[in-house]
């Protein structure tokens, strides 16, 4: 009795979490969709509520039991055989100043090779290392070229390369932890992982060492699932599923290959005996929970009822069909949904050929399948005289790729990978292999009624082809005023930053000046010089530039009013007109909000990067009576700040001094 309510709490816990991923981060799921959803399962798991809290003591033992991985996959990383370990020592460069440990996070540090890298990193995952190599990596300069450039403050030398640092007068660092002496992972697979490729996903040490460990999985390839996955006539995987996975495999370079499994019943059973590794195309159920980790969806796809058209099946959900005798895969997610409905009649099939023959014998007035699938199915055996029909109020089946459960540690690597695919790729594979407009309406009579007025419309439309000159005129008239409006926004623009450019500056503060001599106003020109942006940019790399600047131009306008202007003047210069002020210590007060701001770290792609800024403020009219002359004053006065040695504000001397 207690072993029976355990793995019922079990399910319950397993099937809460991946809900509450199946609602969050489902890729296609609409808002009602994910509203019924959560009163269907509500409304099921209430009932064992109280069960829960009584047994918590034995669910928590049970859950212990159910996470354990069989030692025979080294999926934990490095394994607990003692290994031979390494001082950490770098080399800090003669012109920077006395560092710590924990200085370190901001710098990018110098490697010589992958497999330290690795090492590195799997001990000190908040610093941030770089090859520095002329052959592979992203910054493909020797080390010692780019220390003798000046563009390296930290890197790593060995004992002996320390010692003559420390020789010479400069600075060396030994970190508070040893590392492995060797890397557990092939330097091979190594530098396939740390390479240039954009498409691929950066990995964390221990990510790198669960996949290393896997080897190729073995993804199943169930009969009869095009345009889902199937074989072409030369062998050739191919399909909905394939192009998604292949993705997912190449994002993390995860060898894969496809193993057919037979029936869909033969293939979750192939996956239960590990026969399989994997299996897409899958929803959770309370048996497949048993020996199955999730990921989080990747598609969303709707339930379909085929049935005869001279007698159809419509409805918007199960229950509204329930008089009706409806074919269902047993092995099918919604089997136990279907079985669950009052009144509805269930005939179980084992394979989808069962199904629609079991309509087209009469043994059953509709057949339910997932809607890709049965719409290929209709195609390919010319069934005309049926009708498919969608179940829009039904939630879609939201799938997922199910694991083998000793592999469980892969699930949360390929659920960032899945996360990180974009609705316009997966968009773009749907494309490929579905038809988008049987996808939305199904094929029912109705539909091609549509089809053939649409035709009739599409002849008189092309026998009123004056009409259809004039349309096509005007919208070429139109793209022109856009493409022109475009062309005058670009002028006028930073493309990089979107902020205003010099000339849009210029013929603003020029207008500024006019409007504010005759009010008599105070208006004034502050001007921003990055310090420590080309340190960043050449270290990093220019993606990391350009993301630096984005980053500095948003902080700059959240720090003025929405009244003022801020532009980009060049490279890393900002200028920033300030409208309608009435001190020059109002304008220096803003100035120095700016300065706070810009010093603050940034977090960037490729790790924290701090820098400061050097600025000039000049007022209008007390350091200049024109647009030049103010810009020529705030310009002084930055370099005198980058004279008195950076990251601080001064104000122009006034005009009568």
């Amino acid at each position: 009795m207690n072993a029976t309510i355990t793995r019922h709490i079990r399910y319950w816990q397993i099937l809460f979490a991946h809900r509450v991923k199946r609602l969050w981060c489902g890729l296609h799921l609409s808002s009602q969709a994910v509203v019924k959803q959560a009163q269907a399962f509500v409304k099921r798991g209430t009932t064992l509520l109280g069960i829960m809290v009584v047994l918590s003591p034995l669910f928590v033992h049970a859950s212990a039991h159910v996470h354990q991985v069989p030692p025979s996959l080294p999926l934990n990383g490095i394994t607990d055989t003692p290994q031979d370990t390494e001082t950490v020592r770098l080399c800090v460069h003669e012109n920077a100043a006395a560092l710590s440990e924990r200085d370190l996070p901001g710098f990018v540090i110098g490697v010589t090779d992958n497999s330290l890298r690795f090492r590195l990193e799997s001990v000190f995952p908040q610093l941030t290392f770089r090859l520095f190599s002329a052959e592979q990596g992203l910054i493909r300069i020797d080390l010692q070229e780019a220390i003798a450039r000046g563009q390296l403050s930290v890197w790593w030398c060995n004992a002996e390369q320390a010692e003559a640092h420390e020789q010479s007068g400069a600075q060396v660092l030994i970190l508070s932890e040893t590392i492995p002496a060797t890397a557990t992972i092939s330097d091979r697979s190594l530098d396939a992982h740390f390479h240039d490729d954009a498409e691929r996903m950066s990995l964390r040490p221990q990510e790198l060492l669960t996949i290393n460990a896997l080897g190729a999985m073995r993804i199943g390839v169930p009969d009869d699932s095009a345009p889902i996955l199937d074989r072409d006539s030369s062998g050739q995987i191919r399909g909905f599923d394939a192009d998604v996975l292949s993705l997912l495999a190449e994002r993390l370079n995860l060898p894969i290959t496809w193993h057919n499994c037979g029936s869909w019943r033969a293939c979750i059973s192939a996956l239960e005996s590990r026969d399989i590794d994997a299996l897409s195309f899958m929803t959770p159920t309370f048996e497949r929970l048993q020996f199955t980790a999730f990921t989080v969806p990747y598609f969303s796809v709707d339930w379909a009822l085929m049935s005869l058209s001279q007698n159809p099946v419509r409805g918007t959900d199960l229950a509204s069909v329930s008089d009706a005798t409806i074919a269902i895969v047993e092995s099918y997610s919604i089997f136990e949904d279907a079985m669950a409905v009052p009144e509805l009649r269930v005939l179980s099939v084992a394979t989808p050929e069962e199904g629609i023959n079991a309509v087209l014998e009469g043994r059953a007035d509709a057949y339910l399948d997932s809607l890709p699938l049965l719409m290929n199915r209709v195609r390919q055996q010319a069934l005309s005289g049926t009708a498919v029909h969608i179940l829009r109020a039904l939630p879609g089946d939201q799938v997922s790729i199910g694991v083998r459960n000793d592999w469980q540690e892969l699930v949360p690597i390929l659920d960032r990978a899945i996360l990180l695919t974009s609705d316009n790729e997966i968009a773009q594979i749907q494309e490929a292999w579905f038809e988008p407009e049987r996808l939305t309406d199904g094929l029912s009579r109705e539909a091609v009624q549509r089809w053939a007025i649409r035709t009739m419309i599409a002849v008189l439309l092309i026998l009123a082809g004056f009409l259809m000159w004039l349309a096509h005129l005007r919208r070429d008239i139109q793209r022109r005023k856009l493409r022109e409006a475009e062309m005058r926004h670009r002028a006028y623009h930073d493309q990089l930053t979107g902020l205003p450019n010099r000339t849009h500056m210029i013929e603003k503060g020029e207008l500024a000046l006019i409007m504010h001599a005759q009010n008599q106003r105070k208006c004034a020109l502050i001007f921003i010089d990055l310090d420590g942006f080309k340190a960043v940019n050449d270290t990093e790399g220019h993606d990391a530039g350009d993301e630096l600047l984005i980053a500095v131009a948003q902080r700059i306008q959240r720090a003025v009013r929405k009244t003022d202007m801020v532009a980009r003047y060049g490279g890393d210069e900002f200028v920033i007109l300030l409208t309608q002020i009435n001190t020059v210590a109002q304008a220096k007060a803003v100035a120095e909000k700016v300065l706070q701001r810009i010093s603050m770290p940034f977090r960037l792609a490729v790790g924290e990067a701090k820098i400061g800024a050097s600025i000039g403020v000049a007022v209008y009219p007390d350091h200049g009576l024109s647009y030049e002359q103010l810009l020529v004053a705030a310009d002084e006065a930055m370099y005198a700040v980058k004279e008195s040695g950076k990251q601080g504000v001064i104000v122009a001397k006034p005009v009568s001094a």
